[in-house]
């Protein structure tokens, strides 16, 4: 049996349980949303506040549960007196656990039911892959009841923790504002500069595979591949086409492998559907459908609050770059190297910080930023009063016109106290004008 590898999403889905809300985890298939639920059952189990015997978990995946459900609306009441031998739920804590309760759209009504007569005794974690089904039912019959929740592949920090033992402090964006940064990006680097070859690698890897966290626990490269091939087949092909009424399959993979081959790049649909030969509005809803069931994500562009010349269209990105890496055959280490792996880099950077930032209660907007004279930032991150830039490259080195876009931006917004470059050099700090740069190794990024 692998080793599980620990979620920090867990701590959060048992506080939200604690507030008596019904607790939704939603994202994209392989994510390892059911096993993280499995995992959290178990420590309610061992620690409370329900017993194991009063913990249910079902999985909607089950044709012949779906089927029951559909002849019986109240199945799962009914299945919990046959178990426990006592009407439901009765005077014992109880939690249920369903997965991919997206499939049975008409369990959204007993859900209401359920949680408004037995709220106190009644613990729910649901779980869903498809955004539009789970946040259409729960807007009309769970509206006030519910808190989502969003899993992601795994990130920098739960790969690194896993890999070395490591007990890591909060996450670099907690310090974003500090007036001493340096202080704590040196503290940081005493973790792990013993691990600098070793995490080369593993980023080389992780550029090429992906962090399913399926994917990344395999043990050969041959099963590697074989789960990603699944995953494509699976759910990009049969699965979101199913859900989604997708025609044509052959223009729908089409704009898949586009993407994929243009990862980071701006989303110009007019473009783009004059290249694949495809209407606009199937375009368009192609690009709705990967977002809903969180295979594409979207990053907006910054818009000033006075009338500047920038870019307005948004930049796009895969949620696991392995799978990308799938679509078009990128399966060999130097398929990685030069601006492809470029391009890879800065979509795990962004993935990762995302994966933490997402399920904050007081979550940082991000956006990216580019004006028509071609000064562009990857990333920036709005934290209180305060804009930081953060340009993301795959090189040892401080190119000159990265710190040409951070001079640009900070003439337009003037509100920024520093920048970050994100990089695979050395950390080190240079000054532009007023303002200090602050150059990150990339495992410093958690």
């Amino acid at each position: 049996m692998k080793p599980y590898i620990q979620r920090d999403l867990e701590p959060i889905v048992l506080e939200r349980m604690e507030t008596g809300l019904i607790t939704a985890v939603i994202g994209a298939r392989q994510v390892g949303k059911t096993t993280m639920l499995l995992k959290l059952q178990e420590l309610i189990a061992a620690k409370g506040p329900v017993a194991g015997a009063m913990i249910f978990y079902f999985t909607f995946d089950d044709p012949l549960l779906r089927a029951e459900l559909y002849r019986d609306a109240k199945h799962l009441e009914r299945e919990i007196e046959r178990r426990t031998g006592m009407p439901f739920p009765g005077d014992k804590p109880v939690l249920i656990i369903i997965d991919e309760v997206q499939k049975v759209p008409l369990i959204f009504d007993w859900l209401k039911l359920v949680y408004d007569r037995h709220c106190e005794n009644l613990r729910l974690v649901l779980s869903g892959s498809s955004s539009p089904e789970l946040r259409l039912g729960s807007a009309e019959s769970l509206a006030g009841r519910i808190t989502f929740l969003r899993l992601f592949p795994l990130s920098l920090r739960e790969i690194i923790k896993s890999a070395w033992g490591l007990a890591l402090p909060p996450p670099l964006w907690d310090i974003l504002g500090g007036t001493h940064p340096m202080k704590d990006f040196i503290s940081r680097q005493s973790l792990l500069y013993s691990h600098k070859a070793e995490l080369e690698n593993l980023l080389e890897r992780i550029l090429l595979e992906g962090c399913l966290p399926a994917v990344y626990a395999a043990d050969t490269p041959a099963e590697k591949l074989l789960r990603l091939q699944s995953m494509i087949e699976t759910y990009l092909e049969r699965d979101i086409r199913a859900m989604q009424e997708i025609g044509d399959l052959n223009s729908y993979v089409s704009v898949l492998k586009t993407i994929s081959y243009e990862i980071g790049s701006l989303l110009n649909l007019s473009s783009l559907s004059s290249d694949l030969g495809i209407a606009y509005n199937t375009l368009k809803k192609y690009i709705s459908i990967l977002e809903d069931t969180f295979v594409l994500n979207i990053l907006a562009p910054m818009v000033p609050r006075v009338r500047k010349r920038s870019v307005k269209s948004s930049k796009v990105y895969f949620f696991d770059v392995g799978i990308a890496n799938m679509l078009v055959k990128r399966t060999e280490r130097e398929h990685i190297h030069g601006p492809v792996g470029g391009f890879l880099f800065e979509n795990i950077m962004l993935k990762s910080f995302e994966a933490e930032n997402r399920n904050r209660l007081a979550r940082k907007n991000c956006y990216f930023w580019r004006d028509y004279d071609g000064h562009e930032i990857d990333l920036v991150v709005s934290a209180g009063a305060h804009l930081f830039p953060v340009e993301i490259d795959y090189g040892k080195n401080l190119p000159r016109e990265k710190l040409r876009n951070f001079k640009a931006f900070f003439e337009q917004f003037p509100e920024s106290l520093y920048g970050i470059f994100l990089y695979r050099g050395e950390l080190k700090e240079e000054q532009l004008g007023e303002r200090k740069i602050f150059l990150i190794p990339w495992w410093l990024w958690w």
